[in-house]
């Protein structure tokens, strides 16, 4: 998810995203005027319930990789959300988050792209979800309560099938958006028409046939849609 679409979708919420100095944490005025700030990895609040392990492993093994980890981490700041208990609410880089951890990274930069410190939980979620800058949702695709999302990066699901559309964008299937959650997406229709069991039995194949179905008009209407392969 693209943090641009993010920006845009904060500056036109009905409630006004505050930029000034009257900020009751000091790292949040900062990041919302100046740069990025260094937060805690184990910190941050995921903004929805699941990721695909695969996906994480891929990332992990590419950064692990690179020589310079912190030069990598500084210029993939992470967007977030400064909200009630001081804490910060990631809308994007959840599987970069998790894959940090995993390279022994403990701290990230982030940076705040609004600040709802103020509001209360319920209308803090509320906010956040007119915005979709939420994805409530588990593992197996069934909605949750806003208040039942991990409390921290470590406490995510594996979603097979956001592994899935991962592996199909990956092979070219369909284009990567800025549309928030686009992957989930694809998450859903892939879950409706490729067989759980032949993902266990055979991911290979289970890619091959999903990224057919993502060039079918079946998938027309979902975000990053390629069309009919010639």
């Amino acid at each position: 998810m693209a943090t641009s679409a993010l920006l845009k979708r904060t500056q036109h919420s009905p409630r006004r995203t505050r930029t000034s100095t009257r900020c009751p944490n000091p790292l949040a005025a900062n990041a919302l005027l100046t740069q990025p700030v260094d937060v805690p990895i184990m910190r941050l609040r995921p903004t929805q319930v699941a990721v695909g392990m695969r996906a994480v492993a891929a990332k992990s093994e590419r950064i692990g990789a690179r020589k310079a980890i912190r030069r990598y981490v500084k210029r993939r700041p992470i967007p977030a959300v400064f909200g009630p208990g001081n804490r910060y609410y990631i809308v994007d880089h959840h599987h970069l988050s998790l894959a940090l951890l995993r390279n022994r990274v403990e701290t990230a930069k982030v940076r705040v792209i609004g600040d709802f410190s103020d509001l209360s939980a319920q209308q803090f979620w509320a906010a956040m979800e007119i915005q979709s800058l939420v994805y409530p949702f588990d593992e197996t695709g069934r909605r949750v309560s806003l208040f039942a999302l991990p409390d921290a990066i470590t406490e995510m699901k594996a979603d097979i099938y956001r592994d899935l559309a991962w592996s199909v964008r990956e092979a070219g299937g369909y284009k990567k958006t800025d549309m928030p959650f686009a992957e989930f997406k694809w998450a859903e229709f892939f879950r409706d028409t490729v067989p759980a069991a032949l993902l266990e039995r055979d991911y290979a194949e289970a890619v091959t046939r999903a990224k057919k179905l993502a060039r079918s008009s079946s998938a027309a209407g979902l975000p990053g849609y390629s069309g009919r392969s010639r």
